[in-house]
């Protein structure tokens, strides 16, 4: 039996993540994967050999037997020759991790996206669901101590350290000088799709298949799906039909943000 070959999606998010594992997924050798907990499990086995029980009688050798292990385990199970975990794998640890311990030749896609689109993304979740957990934020604030206005608050909500993305922004950062990474924009995944896969399957090195780019269903595999009702608001959700671009030029973002993120693909 052949060994699975593990390989990685991330970047900004609202930037086709799902999508694009949806159409990935029709190829029954590859499993694209919905948000990744690995970065976490990883995480956390690092936390251990910080504690107390760890320094007091510890194994190295055995620590590192379960971080050896953990992509090719935790996919035991699935049936895919190809794995495509999503998560923010390009993130300084994560990266360190995936550097480390990833069993074959590390492969990066990484979605790009305008962040002011991103942005506008976001806050028209906000508008269209109220219980969306950056609006459950905003209502935690007390109003008459604000001096912004309240798509200027919300907007430090989305673009706070340790969102989404920022995430993004601190990846992309990182990674972009890198050899082992495909830059795919969005723009470029909704306007040519074709185009968009037959080089990521170039770039991973994928016999080629024939997409299907009117999209039926949502993201399941193995029999798991998102359960979104925990964001309070569809985020994971997919348009079906025909692939078109996702934009909301009617949500008025202020001008100093344009300027912040202007240009920030071409640094």
């Amino acid at each position: 039996m052949r060994k699975k070959q593990i390989y990685f999606l991330t970047g900004f998010p609202r930037a086709g993540n799902t999508l694009l594992s949806v159409i990935l997924n029709q190829n029954k050798n590859i499993g694209a994967t919905g948000h990744s907990i690995l970065p976490s499990v990883f995480l956390n086995v690092e936390k251990i050999k910080n504690s107390l029980s760890y320094k007091n009688f510890h194994s190295t050798d055995s620590t590192e037997n379960i971080q050896k292990n953990i992509f090719l385990n935790y996919y035991l199970d699935w049936p895919h020759r190809y794995i495509i975990d999503r998560s923010e794998w390009c993130t300084p640890f994560n990266f360190s991790m995936v550097s480390k311990y990833c069993p074959n030749d590390i492969k990066i896609i990484f979605l790009l996206r305008n962040p002011v689109e991103v942005i506008r993304s976001f806050l028209h979740l906000c508008n269209a669901y109220p219980h969306f957990y950056f609006n459950k934020a905003y209502e935690t604030f007390d109003k008459t101590a604000l001096h912004r206005s309240e798509i200027e608050e919300k907007i430090e909500l989305i673009t706070a350290k340790g969102t989404a993305f920022d995430f993004g922004l601190l990846a992309y950062d990182f990674i972009k000088n890198k050899d082992c990474v495909k830059f795919i924009h969005y723009e470029d995944l909704i306007k040519n799709p074709e185009d968009a896969l037959n080089e990521i399957y170039k770039f991973l090195n994928i016999p080629k298949f024939k997409h299907d780019f009117d999209i039926k269903g949502q993201l399941s595999i193995n029999d798991i799906s998102y359960d979104d009702e925990v964001f309070g608001a569809p985020l994971h959700t997919i348009r079906k039909g025909k692939i078109k671009r996702s934009t909301h030029p009617n949500i008025d973002i202020p001008p100093y943000i344009v300027e912040k993120y202007k240009g920030i693909f071409n640094n």
